[in-house]
């Protein structure tokens, strides 16, 4: 079934990703590199309300670029070893050395940090706290904002290397989102997230 092979391809090509994400969470909540968990924003606020936040720190940014490259990384590996498995990643047309995918590794962290931050600049205007929805109709609005806004830095990234249609965009940040609510139901179970979404 093409649908069904179109899904597959997507988590083949951005599980990495999936998996940096859930590394990175772990990592910051650990006493590794400790130092380095200081606000981005260094405090600073503007009319009186933070620019990013006490969540948003350098740990967490550095964090998920140096957990996706070496995701990108071993996935490489993984998809060699077994037949036919790289067929499966929208990426197989450019090989799988280890150089591309450090590389595709450190566009996809990067493009994940720095995409989350507006989403915290607004947040923070609107006086929502960092780690929550807001209330009323903004609860709503920032439940499908903080599942997306990582994933659409990630796959214009992908799109560069792997050109897709408006559908197939979308139909990434739909899956991308439903799975990143998966994860983050699964993380709040075992208690390394806070928050349920």
């Amino acid at each position: 079934d093409c649908g069904l092979k179109t899904i597959v391809m997507m988590y083949v090509t951005m599980m990495p990703v999936i998996i940096a994400g859930v590394a990175n969470m772990y990592f910051c909540k650990s006493d590794l590199l400790a130092w380095a968990a200081v606000p981005i924003d260094g405090g600073y606020s503007l009319r009186g309300k933070r620019f990013l936040g006490d969540n948003k720190t350098w740990k967490g940014f550095w964090g998920m670029i140096a957990c996706t490259v070496l995701a990108q990384a071993v996935w490489g590996l993984i998809l060699g070893l077994i037949p036919n498995f790289l067929s499966l990643s929208y990426l197989a047309s450019y090989g799988n050395d280890i150089f591309f995918n450090f590389f595709m590794g450190f566009l996809l962290g990067t493009a994940y940090a720095l995409c989350e931050l507006p989403n915290s600049f607004i947040k923070r205007r609107l006086s929502i706290p960092p780690g929550k929805s807001g209330k009323g109709y903004l609860k709503w609005v920032f439940l499908v904002v903080d599942q997306i806004d990582s994933l659409i830095g990630c796959t214009l990234i992908l799109a560069i290397f792997a050109p897709m249609s408006l559908l197939q965009f979308l139909g990434y940040l739909i899956l991308g989102g439903l799975t990143h609510l998966a994860v983050n139901g699964l993380l709040h179970h075992l208690k390394v997230r806070e928050s349920r979404f």
